[in-house]
């Protein structure tokens, strides 16, 4: 979902309207025939109409555009944008989605090193975007936020305010950022700081398992290793697999997961 090549998160106008000679936003390389057409077909056009720093390497992003009128979406779907030269694209999780104005918000990372962080940090209001979505990444149908408990990072952020989940329990780098970010929204959210050796495991799992409710839906996302740590953890406790969703946004290693 995000640049990651080492263990932190990172934590992605009218078609008519577009040139038909496509430069991808700073890095002013032109795409090839293939990733225009591509770019034609499956994605539409927006605007970037807000930019915001919300904490340390987080960012608060909006676009807009008349192709992203009168469309449906729910909590836990993405939006995919392009971030470089050729199909370089990052996914991210809307807030909202407004269908009438075609407007969608979300928190961007810029915490690691890659195309998708320099686009976080360097997107400016006014400058053009490739959009796909939204699309459905998580289905929450079956897990009413009364009974929802979310399990994840700072990648998780745009799901915890999409959703609002009864519990939110994060492993995060700067709890008091995060905290911080949560309260303007009238989140609140149980935190563990992230250690280096993941020795803050252990504790992350006891906390998710203090809070457990028979009719508790756990839905894990974030980093990839700890949903890995977590699941044969809750399943040893007694939650049942139809109790749980998740969905990896990144991994040590790995860039642009979906």
């Amino acid at each position: 979902m995000h640049d990651l090549q080492m263990p932190r998160p990172p934590q992605e106008v009218r078609r008519d309207d577009v040139s038909s000679q496509e430069i991808t936003p700073r890095y002013g390389v032109q795409d090839s025939a293939l990733p225009r057409l591509l770019t034609r077909l499956f994605f539409r056009q927006a605007v970037i109409t807000a930019h915001q720093a919300l904490a340390p390497g987080l960012f608060m992003i909006s676009v807009q555009g008349q192709a992203l009128e009168g469309l449906s979406w729910s909590p836990g779907d993405k939006l995919q944008i392009k971030v470089g030269p050729g199909m370089t694209n990052r996914t991210y999780t809307p807030i909202d989605w407004n269908p009438e104005t075609g407007e969608t918000r979300f928190v961007a990372h810029a915490l690691a090193h890659g195309p998708g962080s320099e686009w976080v940090r360097h997107a400016r209001v006014g400058q053009s975007v490739s959009v796909m979505g939204p699309r459905r990444s998580l289905d929450l149908s079956a897990s009413p936020a009364a009974t929802g408990v979310l399990v994840g990072d700072e990648t998780s952020i745009s799901l915890a305010a999409a959703w609002r989940p009864a519990r939110i329990v994060l492993e995060v780098d700067r709890p008091e950022h995060i905290h911080a970010l949560l309260r303007t929204w009238h989140l609140q959210a149980e935190l563990v700081a992230r250690q280096s050796d993941d020795a803050h495991l252990p504790a992350l799992s006891a906390l998710v398992l203090a809070g457990a409710e028979a009719a508790s839906r756990y839905v894990l996302t974030g980093r990839a290793r700890t949903i890995q740590s977590l699941l044969p953890t809750l399943r040893a406790n007694g939650v049942p697999r139809n109790r749980l969703l998740s969905k990896a946004y990144w991994a040590a290693g790995k860039t642009g997961l979906d």
